[in-house]
């Protein structure tokens, strides 16, 4: 019997590249490159505030075969909020042993600051996602990231149970790697390896040249997380924080963290 052969699907390989920089002053974009699925979009700051940027997949999602590609850079001084306009949703693979790919480079330049604060990820019952975070922050510079994935959608009653995550990231000063970390997920949720009854991690990130007071600070916050459990610790003076729980407690205690340790509120995108 002739084998049939596979049919080959549409696939997208998208690419944003957003660039700031001090013109004249003031922090102004500098740099901007779009490929469908990706686009970016610039709403108006809150009086104060410095520029935002927008990432948006038209798509609305991504599933095996796709390859995507997000560039965010701002330059020595400039300081920016990088953020997503809804949760990335990582649908089922449509063939056994494809996934997708999403490639995030992220430089933070001298006395430069960012809040790289995108929504979280939904990681579908039998989706296949390979994603890659790497910021290079310059002696001076300072980082907040924020990453939070979710496996399987439980208000539908949906758990994970197959496919694959696997998301890595790096941060490296002065050219010199400082942390790097790994969440491979393959199969169902590992209970045994933590996770328990949650379904949802957060992960914040924070890089200064003094970063004990802002440790001080975090522990503080989250100490009075509720329904989550917590912690945060330096490796190689990186702050790193966990919030492992329920989705929507994750995220709201996520939300509170960030906004009470930013001192203001988060993009309006993450309240629509």
């Amino acid at each position: 019997m002739k084998a049939t052969a596979r049919p080959r699907l549409q696939r997208a390989s998208g690419e944003s590249r957003v660039v700031f920089a001090v013109r004249d002053g003031a922090t102004r974009l500098a740099d901007l490159y779009q490929r469908d699925p990706c686009r970016v979009l610039f709403p108006d700051p809150e009086p104060g505030e410095p520029p935002q940027a927008v990432l948006v997949t038209t798509s609305g999602g991504v599933t095996d075969g796709d390859r995507l590609a997000v560039e965010i850079k701002v330059g020595p001084g400039a300081e920016a909020v990088v953020t997503t306009q809804a949760a990335e949703k990582v649908y089922r693979a449509a063939h056994a042993g494809d996934h997708c790919t999403i490639d995030v480079a992220v430089t933070v330049g001298a006395a430069a600051t960012l809040d790289w604060l995108p929504q979280e990820t939904i990681v579908f019952e039998g989706a296949r996602l390979k994603r890659r975070t790497v910021a290079e922050v310059a002696p001076g510079g300072a980082l907040l990231a924020c990453e939070m994935v979710v496996l399987g959608r439980a208000a539908s009653g949906e758990r994970f149970r197959s496919g694959l995550l696997l998301d890595i990231w790096s941060v490296r000063r002065a050219g010199r790697l400082a942390w790097t970390d790994a969440l491979r997920v393959e199969g169902e949720t590992p209970a045994g390896a933590g996770f328990g009854d949650a379904n949802a991690l957060a992960t914040v990130i924070g890089v200064w040249d003094e970063p004990q007071p802002r440790l001080e600070k975090a522990r503080a916050l989250l100490d009075a997380a509720d329904k989550v459990r917590a912690g945060a610790t330096l490796v190689n003076g990186v702050m790193i924080a966990r919030l492992l729980g329920e989705a929507t407690a994750v995220r709201q205690a996520s939300t509170r963290l960030l906004g009470d340790f930013r001192g203001r509120h988060l993009p309006r995108v993450w309240h629509i």
